[in-house]
């Protein structure tokens, strides 16, 4: 390859502005989006984004925008850069608009991502073929000092992603690998998804630590919330997501084993390793549940990780516990919400031949022809 790419980035967050400013920066055509225009007001004028922290560099954006369309005509590669409860919404908002051969990466997909949004695309009438990608993580630890001057705290050494159709992965790696060298492949989608961290670490120290976030206590999430009780519940829900993946025939890192590969770390327990790692410090817990923690990690990882253990017999009573709190507290049916076997357009009958199935496809009209038939 080694051409500059035609990039567009969906999502004008934390993470969306600084990966918008890195790719410009490293001189491709960046296109940057967001639903809403207040997030992105003062860069409709100054199309720049700052980097200061671990990366130092300013990126000049080609063009910033609410018109979708706009900013992904004649890409190459579609970076959604969102919480994975608007993966729906964008999905929907592309189906009329994308092109063949456009590679889609969701940073990051959690669990089975790229699965909804291929379902989603097919739902809203793509007859082009396209790539979907799942990132198991977020790049980058950042925040937004200001829009359009990102402070980047961390980055993480390695990235695996999956990809569908499942022959491709090795092309949209060294697609990304132009820019990001830390994104690697792994087989297929079950291993991104089942490696979904997030939805261990959020849930457990944010639903442990209630009583202190309902007095709005200020403490550190990972430092004070993490206690040595609260480690080891997370350890029991980390327990459970690991038989999920070995009974679905995948090996998935465990939480310490994550934590050291992605931010460096030499410690040999999870306690030590959540309070040791320099990326975590400063983090202040939140002063509600309404918030990503929950509203994010429960639907679109806790909840698949319940429903995939339910077709195969595996016990989930810690994850069903943080399951049942985090509805009670938010008035939320989240099972219902969120990515169950029904939105995924699976089967419980034939789960293990869909899933089969699903890494074995090649072009977007066999996901048709599967997606028309559930």
């Amino acid at each position: 390859m080694g051409d500059k790419l035609n990039i567009a980035v969906l999502g004008a967050g934390c993470g969306g502005q600084a990966i918008a400013g890195f790719l410009a920066s490293k001189g491709n055509k960046v296109n940057l989006y967001n639903r809403s225009p207040e997030r992105i007001r003062l860069l409709l004028n100054k199309k720049e984004i700052q980097l200061q922290g671990e990366i130092q560099a300013v990126g000049e954006l080609n063009l910033v925008t609410t018109d979708i369309s706009k900013a992904v005509y004649e890409t190459d590669l579609i970076m959604v850069v969102t919480t994975a409860t608007g993966h729906c919404d964008i999905a929907k908002a592309l189906a009329p608009c994308l092109q063949r051969g456009q590679t889609i990466v969701l940073n990051p997909g959690r669990t089975f991502g790229s699965l909804e949004f291929m379902k989603t695309l097919i739902d809203g009438g793509l007859e082009v073929d396209v790539n979907v990608a799942e990132a198991n993580t977020l790049i980058y630890a950042t925040r937004i000092i200001r829009p359009g001057l990102s402070e980047i705290k961390g980055i993480k050494k390695t990235i695996s992603l999956s990809v569908l159709p499942n022959h491709r992965t090795s092309y949209v790696v060294s697609l990304l690998n132009e820019n990001y060298p830390q994104f690697y492949a792994v087989d297929n989608f079950l291993i991104t998804s089942l490696g979904n961290i997030g939805a261990v670490f959020h849930p457990t120290i944010t639903l442990l630590n209630r009583e202190r976030i309902k007095k709005k206590e200020t403490f550190d999430f990972y430092r004070e919330g993490a206690t040595r009780e609260v480690v080891e519940y997370m350890e029991q829900v980390d327990y459970e997501r690991r038989n999920i993946a070995r009974k679905f025939g995948v090996e998935v890192q465990s939480l310490r084993d994550w934590l050291c590969e992605r931010y460096g770390l030499q410690e040999d327990n999870l306690y030590d390793a959540l309070h040791q790692n320099p990326y975590y410090r400063g983090l202040s817990a939140p002063k509600s549940f309404d918030m990503r923690y929950l509203t994010e990690d429960i639907p679109t990882g806790l909840v698949p990780f319940s429903e995939l253990a339910k077709t195969v017999g595996v016990d989930t009573s810690h994850i069903d516990k943080l399951i049942n709190i985090a509805s009670k507290e938010l008035s939320i049916d989240f099972r219902y919400e969120g990515r169950n076997l029904h939105r995924l357009g699976l089967n419980v009958e034939t789960i293990f031949e869909d899933l089969e199935k699903i890494t074995e496809f090649e072009t977007i009209k066999d996901y048709r022809i599967a997606y028309g038939e559930t």
